[in-house]
């Protein structure tokens, strides 16, 4: 089942995250998840028993700003039931290049911002003042880069929560019926 385009959220959050709750217990939703993940042509992933849930596209369509999702369940304050709180994200090598280009571009407006203060404190051209809009560009492009990605795999986003949202409220399977 492939999502519909018109019915997707446009609105780009850092990092989207969202909670499902169901009258499930931890255990059975996990099982579920599992078993939907076994049929499930479109995504891949790995269910903890610690409760952790880990998401990926099926690797034939994985690109570079496919996303990953991750879940944690855990048992609901009232006692009953299970509480779903899951964030989307970059595959962790993509997250950690994102990171290290974003603190290299703010570190150097905020070299620059120094350098050039310090030029102009002792009387000389603050050349330094006039990179800092470039340093400014770069981490606005880099901040920026995150939402292209976000568009760009928001299918692949829609995809695996539909997946989520299916596997906890499907039936369960009647146990004389034959298993898939």
């Amino acid at each position: 089942m492939k999502p519909d385009p018109a019915s997707l959220d446009r609105k780009a959050h850092l990092r989207p995250r969202f909670e499902l709750t169901t009258s499930l217990e931890v255990d059975s939703v996990l099982d579920r998840v599992r078993a939907a993940l076994a049929e499930s042509d479109d995504a891949m992933g790995m269910v903890l028993d610690s409760g952790r849930i880990e998401l990926t596209p099926h690797e034939d369509t994985v690109r570079f700003w496919s996303p990953q999702l991750t879940i944690d369940a855990e048992r609901r304050d009232s006692g009953d039931g299970t509480v779903l709180r899951a964030r989307f994200g970059p595959h962790p090598h993509v997250w950690t290049l994102y990171l290290a280009l974003y603190a290299t571009s703010v570190s150097l407006a905020i070299g620059c911002i120094m350098y050039g203060a310090s030029q102009w404190m002792v009387g000389s051209e603050p050349w330094g003042l006039y990179l800092t809009p470039l340093a400014l560009i770069l981490s606005a492009l880099v901040y920026g880069a995150s939402y292209v990605g976000q568009g760009l795999g928001s299918l692949q986003m829609q995809e695996l929560r539909s997946l989520v949202e299916r596997a906890i409220a499907a039936e369960p399977a009647d146990d004389s019926s034959p298993r898939r």
